[in-house]
């Protein structure tokens, strides 16, 4: 009776204590992100242009990544999984950025990469559309730069040295081929009150260069954005709440084509693919696309659209980095390189419809 009892006191002194454990590997948060396959989303639903074709027989697909503050648990689990992987916050957020702020920047990139889609696509496919274009959006500063003193997320440049500037590709010009130390007059719009700064140009860290192109320099913005207005001759709706950032850029674009004009573009093949559009068509790189393969093969992707770009130095294209997962996982994936929109589409044009290979 005795021995029952110390048992009965001393399983009611272990159980709170193992609650507590439990809870903590759930609870408690690590300055880390965790990175795994996110979902692969029909576009078809998700993008509509009013009164636009309707008649595909495959599916164009975005990727994702799931990204999650780490935990104890997930941190054990990323450990063991051939896909999750751990990725310290400060390689993720920006200085003296949170993680809400960082999830809020990612929504409005998004919503940037849904405009820069629309014009593309609408031109592409000639469409009628007017773009009202109003200067480059500050949506990340690189650490150590001179725009990190100076520059705010959120800050719309209008002009350099005096001559205006209207979308991002015009300031990326307007700062290209000046020398380090040389100082440039910024004007900009800050939470809505007109400022003029003079900041002057640094070399890019190390890391920032490409190989073979010389010593890069710039005041520290990174992949700013275009601040528009956008006025499409059909109405164009997306569906993308609590899905963030550019990446989906090249998929919104073929959708779009594929809804404003005849024929079908997937020819009845499920299509993934990543990628950022750019106003000329080019396809930008991304992150994380290892993750994006493995969850286009999980929702049935035939085919896949990798951007093939230059990489940074040691590092590989986002094309390579596709090719190396799909091979080591064996998820037999068809991955196809891009650096333009026409690059796609050519590769969708010479397809014969599925079932006549």
């Amino acid at each position: 009776m005795r021995n029952r009892m110390i048992m009965r006191k001393r399983w009611l002194t272990t159980i709170p204590i193992l609650v507590v454990v439990i809870a903590s590997l759930f609870l408690i948060q690590l300055p880390y992100f965790t990175m795994s396959p996110g979902a692969a989303l029909e576009l078809s639903p998700i993008v509509q242009v009013q009164g636009g074709y309707r008649d595909e027989k495959g599916k164009l697909m975005m990727t994702t990544v799931r990204t999650d503050r780490a935990t104890l648990f997930s941190y054990l689990y990323a450990q063991l999984s051939p896909t999750t992987d751990l990725v310290p916050l400060q390689q993720i957020l920006s200085p003296n950025e949170d993680v809400n702020q960082y999830f809020k920047r990612q929504e409005a990139v998004m919503k940037d990469s849904q405009q820069t889609a629309i014009i593309v696509a609408f031109q592409k496919a000639n469409v009628p559309i007017q773009v009202i274009n109003k200067g480059a959006v500050v949506t990340e500063i690189i650490p150590g730069m001179p725009a990190e003193k100076l520059l705010k997320a959120g800050d719309v440049i209008t002009a350099v040295d005096g001559e205006k500037v209207e979308s991002a590709e015009e300031l990326i010009s307007a700062l290209r081929g000046r020398s380090k130390g040389e100082k440039v007059e910024l004007s900009l719009f800050r939470e809505g009150n007109p400022i003029t700064i003079t900041i002057p140009l640094a070399p890019f860290p190390k890391e920032w260069q490409i190989k073979g192109e010389g010593q890069k320099v710039g005041i520290g913005i990174y992949s700013p954005a275009t601040e528009r207005e956008v006025i499409p001759s059909k109405k164009v709706n997306f569906k993308t709440e609590h899905i963030g950032g550019p990446s989906a850029g090249l998929m919104f674009t073929l959708e779009l084509i594929n809804q404003l004009t005849p024929g079908d573009l997937t020819k009845g093949y499920a299509i993934a693919g990543t990628g950022t559009i750019s106003m000329d068509g080019t396809v930008g790189p991304i992150g994380g696309i290892g993750h994006k393969v493995v969850g286009a093969k999980r929702k049935g992707a035939a085919i896949f659209f990798a951007p093939d770009n230059p990489p940074l130095p040691g590092e590989r294209s986002n094309y390579e980095d596709a090719v190396e997962t799909n091979k080591r996982l064996n998820l037999g994936l068809k991955i196809i390189p891009v650096k333009k929109l026409d690059d796609a589409l050519n590769y969708l044009s010479s397809l014969p419809p599925y079932g006549e290979r």
